[in-house]
């Protein structure tokens, strides 16, 4: 199957024949990394608007999905854009966003969503499993924590760029790891194998671990109450929070897993066909795009807090195309609100207790 290509760099090996993509075929892909990149940057900014809306009130789950927000939107600014300037426009060699600093940014937020869901799936672990030490886990710890995400994190992925590894630019404009060079360099080998582990393997292990241990524990706590006592309530827990759990697993392992596995396969000296490689990379790039979902679309307080910031920025836009009337915070229409719905509670008690009042007059002039 031989299509025509306008870069020899982006040749791709498919078994024994020389695969290449057509100009339709990177127009599609470069559309598919519009719209990714588009909808995850939409999807974490309204995560990250509502965090910032209520960050006086922001607990210690609220702090990991907020870092969570924060990386995937970085990875659908960073993640995406060098790939569709090349394949739209094409960039040059003395171009600024070189192939380090795309490899570096793109590593480094994909490592904080990825770690950042470990400590998610820790602390719900925490709470679900071990709740007696629930209070040690508190917005302080949080804090470290992230903290830590990040330090590992900017290790991780500028160690290529000091020389420990290797960025290479892959198809259409993007950068990874040269995984191939683990069969040259004992360093490099080492390195691969490092982040493997830390970015892959050990995260998936541990989030397995945790969901499982929660599943379990309810399910234990059904079957202690021997049924008797298991209300309505508790059932739709126990199904929520398998729900959730099987959710948040597969659509990671989904999401990472071929890229992964494909990638150790090359760091073996293995060719794979390109058809695969180039599906499997833009497969694990659609993780920012589905992480938000995740977790606003399944919690009804996350909708709820959608719902309200997408109404006060509709009356915002009312009011600023009103130039008559002064520009109002959301706070201050909700407040409007709550002050109206006072005044008419007030009203309507005065008009009662007047009622009242009159009612008791005329029986007592009837006595009278």
């Amino acid at each position: 199957m031989d299509v025509v290509l306008k870069d020899s760099s982006f040749l791709l090996t498919n078994t024994s024949d020389t695969v290449r993509s057509s100009k339709d075929g990177e127009t599609v892909i470069g559309i598919y990394l519009l719209l990714l990149g588009w909808f995850s940057w939409l999807g974490n900014g309204a995560v990250i608007c509502i965090m910032c809306r209520r960050r006086r009130t922001l607990d210690s789950h609220d702090l990991l999905t907020f870092n969570l927000a924060v990386s995937d939107a970085g990875i659908s600014i960073f993640g995406y854009s060098r790939g569709i300037v090349e394949l739209f426009h094409g960039l040059g060699n003395d171009d600024f966003w070189t192939c380090n600093v795309d490899g570096f940014l793109i590593l480094l937020f994909g490592l904080i969503s990825i770690n950042t869901l470990t400590a998610i799936s820790l602390l719900r672990y925490v709470k679900g499993c071990r709740p007696h030490q629930a209070h040690k886990v508190d917005k302080d710890f949080i804090l470290v924590a992230i903290l830590v995400i990040w330090i590992s994190s900017i290790i991780w992925s500028g160690s290529p760029v000091l020389g420990w590894g290797s960025f290479i630019e892959s198809r259409y404009g993007t950068c990874e790891i040269d995984w191939s060079l683990a069969t040259s360099s004992t360093p490099y080998k080492f390195y691969v194998i490092g982040v493997f582990l830390s970015g892959f393997f050990i995260p998936v292990m541990i989030m397995i671990f945790c969901y499982v241990s929660i599943i379990r524990a309810v399910h234990d706590s059904h079957r202690s109450s021997h049924g008797g006592d298991v209300s309505h309530r508790q059932l739709m827990m126990e199904k929520d929070i398998t729900r959730v759990s099987f959710v948040i697993c597969t659509a990671f392992v989904l999401a990472w897993s071929p890229y992964a596995v494909i990638s150790m396969w090359s760091a073996c000296g293995y060719r794979l066909p390109a058809l695969t490689t180039v599906v499997a990379t833009l497969f694990a790039k659609s993780a920012s795009f589905y992480n938000p979902l995740i977790y606003l679309g399944l919690s009804p307080k996350f909708r709820h807090e959608l719902r309200a910031l997408l109404c006060c920025l509709q009356h915002k836009k009312d009011l600023t195309l009103d130039s008559e009337q002064p520009i109002k915070t959301c706070g201050d229409s909700i407040r409007q609100s709550q002050d109206r719905r006072t005044e008419n509670t007030m009203v309507t008690n005065s008009s009662s207790s007047y009622k009242m009042d009159m009612a008791a007059e005329a029986s007592e002039n009837g006595r009278i």
